[in-house]
């Protein structure tokens, strides 16, 4: 899951650990930078609201990252990256999370029908991912940049931080997917390779699956 992402270059840190304030800012830079993404249109269609309910949808992720993986941050909150190793998705980790992040309460804070969509959607997703991917992988969750803040190269260098935090802590791949044609030429020119291309029947939008060697 990544939004619209820019093209320059300059050094990002890694937050190894974050304060439930740092947290909830995290979740709100990828509520800001999928608020016009296509795909969160379709899970969200109040674009009054959006913002908000991504804000709820992206805090779990960020939780689980910090316990499973890893979060980036770029320099005055302007992006975020989010990765897990791939065995986050399968199995009794996936339902121990899922109540301990607090994603099993997006029904009452985002709406049922709302995630209806999104789990149609991530369901098919996930299970192309598990059926490619080894779970011994590494996986980018979500990146995205702030609005304000593109044009600076922070995708991209949050990017390449996830992937040198990844190769030290021995993993030998890094996959990702993606709703936005837009991106698969960015992630190809950093060395990812398309794998799979999933479209759910539920949404009939594609999902890009694609992989770097590490």
């Amino acid at each position: 899951m990544v939004a619209q992402l820019d093209h320059s270059f300059p050094k990002v840190p890694q937050s190894s650990s974050m304060t439930a304030n740092q947290q909830q800012t995290a979740a709100a830079v990828l509520g800001r930078a999928f608020a016009k993404d296509a795909f969160m249109a379709y899970v969200l269609p109040d674009a009054d609201s959006r913002i908000q309910n991504l804000t709820q949808i992206f805090l779990p992720m960020i939780r689980i990252s910090l316990r499973h993986g890893g979060v980036e941050t770029s320099p005055g909150n302007g992006g975020v990256l989010a990765w897990v190793p791939t065995k986050v998705f399968s199995g009794p980790l996936k339902i121990l999370e899922i109540i301990r992040s607090g994603m099993v309460w997006l029904p009452a804070s985002i709406g049922v029908s709302s995630v209806k969509r999104l789990i149609a959607h991530d369901h098919a997703c996930e299970a192309a991912l598990i059926h490619h991917a080894p779970q011994d992988a590494a996986y980018i969750w979500s990146v995205g940049v702030s609005p304000d803040q593109t044009g600076k190269g922070l995708g991209k260098q949050m990017i390449q931080a996830a992937l040198r935090d990844m190769r030290q802590q021995g993993y030998k791949a890094c996959w990702l997917r993606t709703e936005n044609p837009n991106n698969v030429g960015l992630y190809e020119y950093l060395g990812f390779q398309q794998v799979h291309i999933e479209t759910p029947a539920s949404s009939g939008m594609q999902s890009w699956l694609m992989v770097q060697d590490l």
